[in-house]
């Protein structure tokens, strides 16, 4: 496969991700997450980093295993899952210039293209990402419970 289709078609995980969640687990979610706040999630994410980024990398059958399914902090994992392949995915897009580049290309206009676009990843802080069809839980002006 060419790198252009690699860049365009690799939203498939995201999408998987996204399209797990149902309705009550965002309502859950929302709750702990306006518990527990920012700092404490993006502590939790750090911490469990090596299992988010299995769970990505898993088939959507794998991650109906049991070891997934029963784990007692599955929804931050999948939570997480979501936004880092959200992140991905914006990342992909962005990036998506270099594909002319490769093999022809400026080593500097690759590497200013892979900078430009990390940088509105890491400026974007993409673990606020809730689904934009609700409140966000971070942010103070937020209920306490979806209703």
């Amino acid at each position: 496969m060419s790198l252009y289709n690699y860049l365009v078609k690799s939203n498939g995980p995201y999408e998987e991700i996204r399209c797990d969640f149902h309705q009550e687990e965002f309502e859950q979610l929302y709750k702990v997450l306006r518990k527990i706040g920012y700092e404490k999630y993006c502590t939790f994410v750090r911490e469990y980093l090596s299992d988010i980024q299995q769970y990505i990398g898993l088939s959507p059958s794998q991650r109906r295993q049991k070891k997934w399914v029963n784990h007692p902090y599955s929804l931050l994992i999948r939570l997480a899952a979501y936004q880092i392949s959200y992140a991905t995915v914006q990342l992909l897009e962005d990036i998506r210039p270099i594909d002319d580049l490769v093999d022809s290309g400026s080593y500097r206009k690759f590497h200013s293209i892979i900078a430009d676009a990390l940088s509105r990843q890491i400026v974007s802080l993409q673990l606020t990402l809730f689904p934009k069809s609700y409140p966000n839980p971070f942010e103070e002006d937020s209920p306490d419970e979806l209703k």
